[in-house]
């Protein structure tokens, strides 16, 4: 009988507990634990709200069950952590406010420094950086106020350049230079707007000696040898853009 009263009290007692999650106060604020599941029913967070915000330390999962992310709250700040369903960091930073704020890192599963990024109030800031796993620089490029702005460069693994640009409010402004594998010049032209307009030049291996000319204007090819075969910058080699990102996890619903 004791033992039949000690499950009884149990059970009580762990669904008393059940019904303190999910909780909204008379105003409809969010109040105490919360768990929220992904529609195979596995768990997708866990964390405690104070008057609708997120307080104290905030933990997501995969729809597998495997450890997402965890978010450390601190009044406006919250300090995330990134994981890859196999375990490695993924990424780290900052939000403030909710929205992204200073420095934030990327990694690939080795370990690696993927990308380093600046925000400003959730906006991109200042020089974003992208790396080779040897820690070379693969690219940068500038932002103000959510727009590049700036230099744009790329990166060989050697560390030498392989094209340089220039950004400005969000678009190609001016003269860009691509360099080949042999780390000459090879082609070279201005940019207005986002698009090639006036004389862009492609050079032979040496860097020196001109292959070719063409004509733009506004993007459009206008020279008298328009119609012959274009040499593009395909020949070129550029760095992979699958730069990783995480999601943003911030505010919990």
């Amino acid at each position: 009988m004791k033992h039949i009263l000690a499950v009884i009290l149990l059970m009580i007692s762990f669904l008393s507990f059940a019904q303190e999650t999910n909780k909204t106060d008379s105003n409809g604020k969010k109040q105490g634990l919360w768990k929220q599941y992904h529609k195979n029913g596995m768990l997708r967070y866990t964390g405690t709200f104070k008057d609708d915000k997120p307080t104290g330390v905030f933990k997501y999962y995969y729809n597998t069950g495997k450890f997402q992310v965890e978010i450390d709250n601190k009044g406006s700040n919250a300090y995330a952590t990134v994981y890859y369903e196999t375990g490695e960091i993924k990424a780290a930073g900052k939000y403030e406010n909710q929205k992204k704020d200073s420095t934030w890192k990327h990694f690939d599963k080795a370990g690696y420094t993927i990308s380093v990024e600046f925000y400003l109030s959730g906006k991109r800031e200042g020089t974003w950086k992208t790396y080779y796993n040897t820690g070379v620089v693969a690219e940068e490029k500038e932002y103000t106020n959510d727009q590049e702005n700036g230099i744009w460069n790329r990166y060989y693994k050697t560390g030498k350049l392989k094209m340089t640009a220039l950004y400005e409010n969000g678009a190609l402004e001016g003269r860009a230079t691509y360099y080949g594998a042999n780390y000459k010049k090879a082609v070279s032209g201005p940019f207005r707007h986002d698009v090639r307009h006036g004389f862009w030049t492609y050079y032979e291996g040496d860097g020196r000696t001109v292959r070719k000319k063409e004509e733009y204007k506004n993007g459009i090819r206008v020279d008298a040898n328009k119609d012959d075969d274009v040499i593009d910058d395909r020949e070129i080699e550029y760095i992979p853009e699958d730069v990783v990102t995480p999601e943003n996890f911030i505010t919990p619903r």
